[in-house]
């Protein structure tokens, strides 16, 4: 993948955070680097970047799209009431038994819903 200066800013971003962004938000913060950027320029670099196994998605019960740059295999829990993203690394023998059987997992995406201990008070 040829890596745009556009691509490059909006990964940069992605990766040096530990959270989960819209493609406003993304927007915004990459426009304080280009000024310039458009939106939909934004929309079609986060398109390739996860098109490329670069950054991923996560979805909210609300069918918002929010992207996440840390790529390291993790689960997802976002609450239903909030829409909060929190990211909870898996065990290391989550895989064993799929493994056990013969197969491989090259990767995989979990994304849990329900409502967060926040929400519960």
């Amino acid at each position: 993948m040829r890596l745009t200066h556009q691509r490059e800013q909006i990964l940069a971003f992605l990766r040096s955070k530990r959270a989960h962004f819209n493609a406003v938000e993304i927007y915004d913060a990459v426009r304080e680097v280009i000024p310039n950027i458009s939106l939909g320029t934004v929309y079609r670099n986060l398109g390739k970047l996860v098109e490329d196994g670069e950054i991923i998605t996560v979805e909210t019960e609300n069918r918002s799209i929010y992207y996440d740059g840390y790529i390291i295999p993790h689960t997802h829990f976002v609450c239903k009431k909030c829409n909060e993203i929190y990211d909870f690394e898996d065990e290391p023998h989550s895989f064993k038994s799929v493994s056990d059987k013969g197969f491989d997992v090259d990767k995989h995406r979990t994304v849990l819903y329900g409502t967060c201990k926040n929400c519960k008070k």
